[in-house]
């Protein structure tokens, strides 16, 4: 009988998935759109105090960098085990003012994410069941301040 051996050394420098450049352009494509829907809705139903529009500008191009690591880091194993010891030392310095800030990032984050790990189906399913929950959210946010304020009034 045949012993087989594992050369580890060799599967950590060489280990990679292909990656299609087909696949790689639509999963751009498709985070940059959904990104943007993101954004659109972002500016349109979101609470935050803040200038969402500014904020909003952000959200294409994190998700694009986001899906983008995840595409290289996903063919290699040596790139992710780098990845991890590196990102393990940066530290978010921009504050979040608002929770829901936070929402729309984790969101734009998961976009890249699911996009990049090509997940496309259950990425933009999951995405766009949010958005509808946000944007029914706010809707009957504001219907209930409405009611609450001809209460007061009244």
């Amino acid at each position: 009988m045949e012993s087989i051996t594992f050369d580890w050394d060799n599967y950590l420098t060489h280990a990679q998935a292909p990656i299609s450049s087909v696949e790689f352009f639509v999963s751009l494509a498709l985070t940059a759109i959904t990104a943007y829907v993101i954004k659109r809705v972002y500016v349109k139903f979101g609470q935050a105090l803040s200038n969402r529009s500014n904020f909003g500008n952000i959200f294409i191009p994190l998700a694009m960098t986001t899906m983008i690591i995840i595409t290289i880091v996903k063919s290699s194993l040596a790139l992710s085990l780098g990845l991890v010891g590196a990102l393990s030392i940066v530290r978010f310095r921009a504050a979040i003012k608002e929770p829901e800030e936070l929402v729309y990032l984790f969101l734009i984050i998961a976009t890249g994410l699911g996009c990049g790990a090509g997940q496309l189906k259950i990425t933009l399913i999951g995405i766009f069941v949010s958005i509808i929950i946000i944007i029914s959210y706010s809707y009957f946010a504001k219907k209930n301040k409405i009611i609450e304020e001809e209460i007061i009034n009244s």
